[in-house]
């Protein structure tokens, strides 16, 4: 188990390269947490997206063009919440967005220390859960509980606002599966400001029991999917959603983002791969090495009835929309 100070060295690392890596690795072990339970209840309100939006969720290192075509297309959730104070930090969560294959969470936290020399945030112990005990993401090395995560994949991407000591964190989560879920609860232990320092990393950690627990808006709830379906053996699991189309595909080698797959709609018009997430096999308690979630920036808003994937190597496997 990596101590303290060990993770504050390496907060940095962490979480920049995270979004590039092919499989999840945990760098800590998971830490008990204690009986303080803070519940509130959280109403929930559209609100209309634009240049605002757009820069609160523009992820590094996710082509997050599906992300985008959601929020411009008012597919997000305000969260009403108050700030919940804990020692010398407050926060909130401040956004959402949530389809079949994206969960996005803004938060907003606010410190006591200056934040000028500051350049990152990391939450640290993340969990998320719902009203039906689905384990959405539990940051844990332990691969008896990380197998049983409906994303496998998180990606954390912060933005340090150089006034009234605000930060803003995105937490991105990937699937093919999420549940149509009513309400999200979500925990962790600490929160960590740094700055790399050319090598000589400074950090400022707030570490407690943070949680809280919010309604779901019924557009998030009941949101519409379009399934498709292909001839193609090793294509399966296709979903169209607000925020992008992902399949499952079969494969005799481990497929990187860098790859050239595109979804080719009606039209001719082609749309790229956005992101790879392994899927997870539960019995060996990792992720499968032969089988792949590819997600696409093709959305719900330019759906039409007939699909082309174009592989790297030229193969052209046709899909068509599901009508049962």
């Amino acid at each position: 188990m990596m101590n303290k100070n060990e993770f504050k060295n390496q907060v940095y690392e962490k979480y920049q390269s995270e979004l590039n890596k092919c499989k999840k690795k945990s760098t800590r072990a998971p830490k008990m947490v204690a009986s303080f339970m803070l519940s509130i209840l959280v109403f929930s309100g559209l609100v209309y997206a634009g240049t605002y939006f757009n820069k609160l969720f523009k992820i590094k290192g996710i082509d997050d063009t599906g992300i985008q075509t959601a929020i411009q297309n008012d597919y997000i959730q305000n969260i009403d919440m108050d700030y919940i104070e804990k020692e010398k930090v407050k926060f909130k969560v401040d956004y959402l967005v949530m389809d079949d294959i994206h969960l996005d969470l803004v938060f907003n936290f606010i410190t006591q220390d200056s934040v000028e020399n500051y350049e990152g945030i990391a939450i640290r112990g993340l969990e998320i859960t719902d009203e039906n005990n689905n384990q959405i993401s539990i940051d844990s090395e332990d691969q008896r509980i990380w197998s049983k995560n409906i994303a496998p994949m998180m990606g954390q991407w912060s933005v340090v606002e150089k006034h009234d000591n605000l930060l803003r964190q995105v937490v991105h989560l990937s699937s093919d599966n999420f549940p149509k879920s009513k309400k999200l609860y979500v925990s962790f232990d600490s929160v960590i400001l740094y700055n790399v320092n050319h090598g000589n990393p400074f950090t400022i950690e707030y570490e407690d029991n943070y949680k809280l627990e919010f309604d779901i808006s019924d557009q998030l709830i009941n949101r519409k999917t379009i399934e498709y379906k292909s001839e193609n053996n090793d294509i399966s699991n296709i979903k169209l959603t607000n925020s992008g189309l992902a399949l499952t595909i079969k494969s005799d080698h481990y497929i990187t983002k860098d790859e050239d797959y595109k979804i080719t709609d009606e039209e001719g018009k082609s749309y790229t791969l956005s992101e790879v997430i392994p899927v997870i096999d539960c019995e060996r308690m990792d992720t499968k090495n032969d089988e792949f979630t590819l997600i696409f920036n093709f959305t719900i808003y330019d759906e039409c009835n007939n699909l082309k994937l174009k592989c790297p190597e030229g193969e052209i496997i046709s899909f068509k929309k599901d009508c049962n």
